[in-house]
């Protein structure tokens, strides 16, 4: 189930303040390996799932392939998760499909510091599931794998001695069971080590970027949920729990467009909120200056302007139709007037 090293786009902790930061609760929950200080739950709602500089307790949603089809969003059920009603669920379509979702939190904990870390997962297979990832620094100055700086550190379910049971929830605890990293040599996807040998080989890595879950990349259609995302040392243990809430309506957010001139090269992004990834977009009525065009997957306005004019069109936004068992399909659309002025 290898997976491709992510894109490092958010590792700097410049974090800006965000419309959606989620919810956090002083709650008593079950988590694996040693109980720490304090416990903090985080209800990560929709609208906590982003796809720009997160604020605390977000999570950024990664599409890995142009393209690429599948999604993410937080959903009910399946069946009864861990905690809440809710969960986190991750769609790939077919081999090109690639989703990561990454919470930045916890850039510079040293992973022996580390006294919990584990999740729960449920897929509609016995072979893949949402692997549990860390951005790290392996940090070995000598010795094995000397001066490698970024590793993607993967727990995937598929390795453990329990396995893979489809339609089911099972809980997870990484401090016992077995991890490898990309661009290791000393803890490969073929010989894992467990987590214990993982810091002995690795005593100074650290995390560098995101925490979080991924799915695709060579897999086979599947559609997997995650809940319960538990990591901690001594000092604190933070639960992630998500849950569709209440603030999950889609609506438009451009309100305007800027004008453009005849034969100048012309780009608009289109923008939206709520719902779940990943958006459709399409001009429901009007058209479009003559020379542009609407890209479907990513909602911009782009190309070379031929007719000048006052255009008036309507566009629309479609998210993922989120299937679930004992739940119906929903689909969330949303529209918005817009005008384009070609001089």
């Amino acid at each position: 189930m290898t997976s491709r090293s992510l894109k490092r786009t958010f590792m700097r902790r410049t974090i800006a303040a965000g419309a959606g930061t989620a919810l956090v609760l002083a709650l008593s929950v079950a988590i694996p390996s040693m109980a720490s200080a304090s416990t903090t739950t985080v209800v990560v709602t929709s609208a906590d799932l982003v796809t720009g500089l997160p604020s605390p307790g977000q999570f950024v949603v990664i599409n890995q392939t142009s393209g690429g089809h599948g999604g993410v969003g937080a959903v009910l059920g399946p069946a009864t998760p861990p905690l809440g009603p809710g969960s986190l669920q991750l769609t790939v379509t077919g081999t090109p499909d690639h989703w990561s979702v990454y919470n930045y939190d916890h850039i510079g904990t040293p992973l022996s510091n580390i006294t919990a870390l584990g999740y729960s997962t449920y897929t509609d297979n016995g072979t893949t599931d949402p692997i549990l990832q860390i951005e790290i620094n392996p940090g070995n100055t000598s010795g094995t794998d000397k001066g490698v700086t970024y590793s993607t550190l993967n727990f995937e379910p598929y390795l453990q001695s329990a396995g893979v049971t489809p339609n089911a929830w099972q809980t997870w605890d990484v401090l016992t069971g077995k991890v490898w990293g990309t661009n290791l040599t000393g803890a490969t996807e073929g010989a894992p080590l467990t987590w214990s040998n993982f810091l002995a080989t690795y005593p100074n890595a650290t995390i560098k970027g995101g925490f979080g879950v991924n799915v695709g990349s060579g897999w086979s259609a599947m559609t997997g949920e995650a809940d319960a995302l538990i990591i901690g040392t001594a000092a604190t243990t933070t639960t992630y729990i998500f849950e569709p809430g209440t603030t999950t309506s889609l609506h438009i957010t451009t309100t305007s467009l800027l004008p453009g001139a005849v034969k100048t090269a012309y780009r608009a992004p289109l923008a939206a909120s709520g719902g779940t990834l990943p958006y459709k977009w399409s001009v429901s009525s009007g058209a479009l200056p003559k020379g542009l065009h609407l890209k479907k997957s990513t909602g911009v306005i782009s190309g070379k302007p031929t007719v000048s004019g006052t255009y008036a069109f309507t566009v629309k936004v479609v998210d993922k139709k989120i299937k679930t068992k004992h739940h119906p399909p929903t689909q969330n659309t949303a529209t918005k007037a817009l005008l384009i002025a070609i001089s």
